[in-house]
């Protein structure tokens, strides 16, 4: 599965967010530039987490975002369902008439085998996992 800039972006900054002091404000051209992403797509991104209640985010002087406690247990599927919607299988992959019909094409089983591999992962690894992975055992490092 390939994700699209806006469902990057949110992984990408809640992993960061899920290293951070609990409760502590970090500004958002500090994430920004942490994470070598433009200031305003990353606010857009991280807004929408603060309107589910994901992140909460103080404006002005001394402002930023933070996550609420329990966020970093969220999972990788969950934070990409708050960005994009949904996941759902769309059909054949390979966009084959015979899949919508009856019989399926060739590849149509290895396919969704992958995409409920891929679905698994999602479910299973954590904001929080990932963050203590890359951060917390020094894989890297947080300026």
């Amino acid at each position: 599965m390939l994700l699209n800039g806006d469902t990057e972006c949110a992984v990408r900054g809640m992993i960061y967010l899920a290293a951070q002091v609990p409760g502590e404000l970090v500004r958002g051209c500090d994430i920004a530039e942490y994470l070598d992403i433009p200031l305003q797509t990353l606010t857009n991104v991280l807004r929408r987490l603060v309107k589910r209640g994901v992140l909460y985010s103080v404006k002005g002087r001394g402002g930023g975002f933070s996550m609420y406690p329990g966020a970093e247990q969220m999972s990788f599927l969950e934070i990409i369902e708050i960005v994009d919607g949904r996941l759902t299988r769309r059909g054949c992959v390979l966009k084959m008439n015979a899949c919508a019909q009856m019989e399926m094409c060739h590849n149509h089983c290895q396919w969704g085998r992958i995409t409920n591999h891929e679905m698994e992962f999602l479910k299973r690894q954590t904001i929080g996992g990932m963050s203590e992975i890359l951060f917390k055992n020094s894989l890297i490092t947080i300026e």
